[in-house]
């Protein structure tokens, strides 16, 4: 049982760490309030400083179920990602921005 405890208190240590991660950082900067997958529009980015290590992170918001998935980025891996999406918003054109038509079914 002694090894029990010693893998909770373990396990406890690592969610605080965690929880400490995403609570001491401030806010710097927040997007737009845009809908996502139907949803009242909230912001999708959120630009945050981490302040006891001084480093800043780029937080992703997206929608999963009822609640959200925050993902945090650092600021070269959000720097791929903005590169990432402007390709696609230049490839795709104006189709990009038009809602998805649903596939019509084959009637036999």
């Amino acid at each position: 049982m002694a090894g029990d405890w010693s893998d909770l208190t373990k396990r406890v240590a690592r969610g605080i760490a965690e929880v400490k991660k995403t609570t001491g950082s401030e806010l710097v900067a927040e997007s737009q309030p845009v809908p996502l997958a139907g949803r009242i529009a909230g912001p999708v980015i959120q630009h945050r400083r981490r302040r006891a290590e001084g480093t800043h992170r780029f937080v992703l918001i997206l929608p999963f179920g009822e609640a959200e998935v925050r993902v945090e980025l650092d600021p070269k891996d959000y720097a791929a990602l903005t590169r990432e999406m402007v390709r696609f918003w230049n490839e795709q054109g104006e189709a990009a921005s038009q809602p998805p038509t649903p596939l019509k079914e084959d009637e036999a």
